[in-house]
């Protein structure tokens, strides 16, 4: 899973039933298997099984065709090395609990596997920038990102206007990708030792973190339940899950569970 970290293990809980429930708990799986077209390209799913090819994803959902094109990459190894014809490719992104699938044939899988390839490989195209250029190895100097950079125009936007706005919005997104990558080839060198004029780098503490179980041993008896608890949060989805493997009833607290408000997140029009 490429785009994000995962911070709350019930979310991989639910991507874990997800597969359960598509392939059963008896299937053969191999776990982030290289799939790779011999002096083409490789990748690593996160998990293939049968025909089914998963891939995790977190954050928001990416509009259709999602990420269709990097999973066409992984069903197109998968079959020229399993001899299928086909193969069901499953997108699963936790943090919205939302399952996309979609079924390739080699065919259809091959048609957008050359058309990419072919495009990267034609000397005479030129990069366009997408959502996907935060992962790509060019971003630091791929001129897609910063054609518009020294551009005077730039600075002349009617943010009042909708389709200005958006026009600005396209710009500042490609800019964010570009001074990201700087900052982390800037970090890059000078944990090399070299000199970046105008910049150190400055140690931080790691987070800290201690077992549930040896706080609850060893402080339990001495604090009390209330001094105790008031230190401790809960998994609401774990809660879930831990008291329906164990109690055919609803769980007893879920008229006390509070919903922080929702968020709203921007997402490219395709």
């Amino acid at each position: 899973m490429e785009n994000g970290s995962i911070s709350d293990a019930g979310l991989v809980d639910w991507a874990i039933e997800e597969v359960l429930n598509t392939i059963g708990g008896s299937a053969l799986v191999r776990v982030e298997p290289k799939l790779e077209l011999a002096g083409r390209y490789f990748g690593f799913a996160d998990l293939v099984s049968g025909e089914h090819v998963f891939d995790l994803k977190s954050g928001g959902v990416l509009p259709s065709p999602g990420y269709r094109a990097q999973l066409a990459g992984y069903a197109l190894a998968y079959m020229e090395e399993s001899f299928r014809d086909y193969c069901v490719c499953h997108e699963l992104y936790i943090d919205a609990k939302y399952h996309r699938t979609y079924r390739l044939t080699w065919a259809e899988a091959k048609a957008i596997v050359d058309g990419i390839l072919d495009a990267h490989l034609d000397k005479s195209s030129e990069p366009t920038a997408c959502s996907y250029c935060k992962w790509c190895k060019h971003n630091l100097t791929c001129k897609a990102l910063t054609e518009d950079i020294d551009d005077e125009d730039m600075k002349d936007f009617d943010l009042s206007n909708p389709k200005e706005l958006g026009e600005a919005l396209h710009a500042a997104r490609r800019f964010k990708v570009w001074c990201e990558a700087v900052e982390k080839e800037a970090k890059r060198q000078l944990q090399e030792g070299v000199e970046v004029d105008g910049w150190r780098l400055q140690n931080r503490k790691g987070r800290e973190a201690v077992s549930i179980l040896d706080a609850h041993r060893e402080l339990y008896g001495r604090m009390g339940s209330d001094k105790f608890l008031a230190c401790c949060s809960i998994n609401i989805s774990k809660l879930r899950k831990v008291w329906g493997e164990s109690y055919n009833e609803d769980l007893p607290v879920e008229d006390f569970i509070k919903r922080s408000k929702d968020t709203v997140a921007m997402v490219e029009n395709k």
